[in-house]
C-alpha cells in the first residue's frame, strides 16, 4: 500500500505541497488548522520561520514528488473525531468569581446528578442516557464561558474526599477551561466536555472488585483495566445521537504522542485534539487525587511531570498550553505565602499566573482565622513587614488539616 503522507524539512518544501500537520500544535500558529496547500513563496518563509518540519499529504498535494520520498514516514490510519478549520474564539470573563460561584454551585451539583445517574443506569445494564450527559456538559460550559474560576474551585474542593466519578467532572471541567483558553467554538466545547464526562463508563463493565481495590494493579488486572476503553467505545456505539469529536475521547483519551498508548499505538496528530486534551487532563487529575496506593501530588509536582512528559506522553506545545490555562497553582490549590499566612487560590491572574487570588484561612502564628479574606497578588505587592509577598509554594490540605469543604467564595 502507498504512503500517503511524508515528514518534510522546511527547507525542502515547494509551491503545490499539502500540509496536513506541523511539528507543534496548530493553535499556535497563523496557519488554517488541519491542512492547506502551499501556494505562494510566503507560505514557504512563514512555515521556515513556524516549523522545522511538516507532514505532507502525497495524495493531496498538486506538484509531482518523488516515490522514494515516501519512505521515510510509517503510514497513518485514518482516524475520525478531528475538528476541521475554526477560528479561535476569545472569551471574556463575564461574572466576577462572588457572582459566578452561586450559579455554578447549583449546576455541579446538577452535573454530579447527572454523572451518578449514568453511572448507575449502565451499571444496571439500562444503556447510557446522552440526553443526560449532553445537558449536564451544556450546563458545565455555560459557566465555565462566563467564569472558569468557579467550576475549578467546586470541582476540587467539593470533591476533594473522592474520586471515582468525581473524577470525570473534575476531568470535564479541566478539559473545557483548557479549550476555553485555546479558543475551541462552544460546540467543540460542549462535545468535549461530553466526551470527557462519558471517557471512564467503559469501567462499568469490569468487576466491581476491580474497581474498589486498594492495591496496586498487576500486569493481569493492568490488561483488564485498559478494556475499559472498547467497553466505552461499545456503549457509546450503541447509543444514538453520538457524534465523531465524542467518540474521538472516549476511543482515544489513552493514546500517547510517542506511541506508546492504548489500543491503537497512535501517534502525535494522528491522534485527535480533543483525545489529547482529554489524555492531558485526566492524567493531570489523576496525579493531584489521593488514590488508595498513592497520595495526591501538589498541583507544582503534578505540572513538573507533565512538563517532563513534553514529546513524549503528550505534545509539547499543548502542555505548554495546558499549564498557562490552569496557572501553574490552579484555582483550588492550597499554598503557603512568603509571609506565612496559609490559604487556597480561589483564582487566576490571566496576564500573570504566579500572582493569584489567595483567600488567606491561616495566619503565620498557625491560627485559623474567623473570617477569611482574600489577598489579590496582582494589586498587593508586599506584607505588612515591607517585603515582597509572592506564593510561596504548593502544601498539602490534608497534612495541614485546613478545613476547604466548608470554605464559601461568596461569604468573603
Amino acid at each position: 500500500m502507498a504512503v500517503r503522507t511524508e515528514r518534510v524539512e522546511t527547507s525542502d518544501l515547494q509551491l503545490g505541497m499539502y500540509v496536513s500537520e506541523l511539528d507543534r500544535a496548530w493553535i499556535e500558529t497563523p496557519f488554517p488548522l488541519q491542512g492547506f496547500h502551499i501556494k505562494t513563496q510566503d507560505d514557504v518563509e512563514q512555515l521556515r520561520v513556524w516549523c522545522r518540519h511538516v507532514y505532507i499529504d502525497r495524495q493531496l498535494s498538486t506538484c509531482k514528488l518523488e516515490p522514494q520520498a515516501a519512505a521515510s514516514a510509517p503510514a497513518r490510519p485514518r482516524v475520525r473525531g478531528g475538528i476541521g478549520k475554526f477560528t479561535p474564539v476569545k472569551y471574556e470573563v463575564s461574572q466576577t468569581l462572588k457572582q459566578e460561584v452561586v450559579s455554578a454551585t447549583l449546576y455541579h451539583r446538577e452535573v454530579t446528578r447527572a454523572v451518578v445517574h449514568l453511572l448507575n443506569d449502565l451499571r444496571a445494564e439500562k444503556g447510557l442516557n446522552l440526553r443526560v450527559a449532553r445537558k449536564a456538559a451544556a450546563v458545565m460550559v455555560h459557566s465555565i464561558l462566563r467564569n472558569p474560576d468557579a467550576m475549578v474551585w467546586l470541582a476540587r474542593i467539593k470533591d476533594c474526599d473522592s474520586y471515582g466519578y468525581a473524577h470525570s467532572i473534575r476531568a470535564s471541567i479541566l478539559a473545557t477551561v483548557f479549550g476555553r483558553h485555546i479558543g475551541l467554538p462552544r460546540d467543540v466545547l460542549e462535545n468535549l466536555a461530553t466526551g470527557v464526562l462519558l471517557m471512564d463508563t467503559g469501567k462499568t463493565r469490569l468487576p466491581r472488585s476491580m474497581l474498589v481495590s486498594t492495591e496496586r494493579y498487576g500486569p493481569e488486572d493492568h490488561a483488564a483495566m485498559r478494556e475499559h476503553v472498547n467497553h466505552g467505545i461499545e456503549l457509546l456505539q450503541h447509543c444514538g445521537g453520538v457524534n465523531d469529536q465524542m467518540l474521538a475521547v472516549v476511543q482515544y483519551h489513552h493514546e500517547r504522542h510517542d506511541g506508546s498508548g492504548y489500543p491503537f499505538g497512535l501517534k502525535g496528530g494522528e491522534i485527535p485534539l480533543l483525545a489529547r486534551i482529554a489524555g492531558i487532563v485526566d492524567t493531570y487529575d489523576a496525579m493531584t487525587s489521593d488514590r488508595p496506593w498513592a497520595q495526591a501530588r501538589t498541583a507544582t509536582e503534578a505540572v513538573s511531570e507533565l512538563y517532563e512528559l513534553r514529546d513524549s506522553g503528550f505534545q509539547s506545545a499543548l502542555v505548554e498550553q495546558f499549564i498557562q490555562a490552569v496557572g501553574v497553582y490552579p484555582t483550588g490549590t492550597a499554598v503557603e505565602l512568603s509571609n506565612g499566612d496559609k490559604g487556597i487560590v480561589v483564582a487566576q491572574n490571566a496576564t500573570r499566573r504566579l500572582r493569584p487570588q489567595v483567600m488567606v484561612i491561616r495566619d503565620a502564628s498557625g491560627n485559623t482565622l474567623e473570617r477569611p479574606h482574600i489577598v489579590d497578588l496582582m494589586s498587593v505587592q508586599r506584607d505588612a513587614d515591607d517585603l515582597p509577598l509572592a506564593v510561596a509554594g504548593c502544601i498539602r490540605a490534608s497534612s495541614e488539616k485546613l478545613d476547604l469543604v466548608n470554605l464559601q467564595i461568596n461569604a468573603v
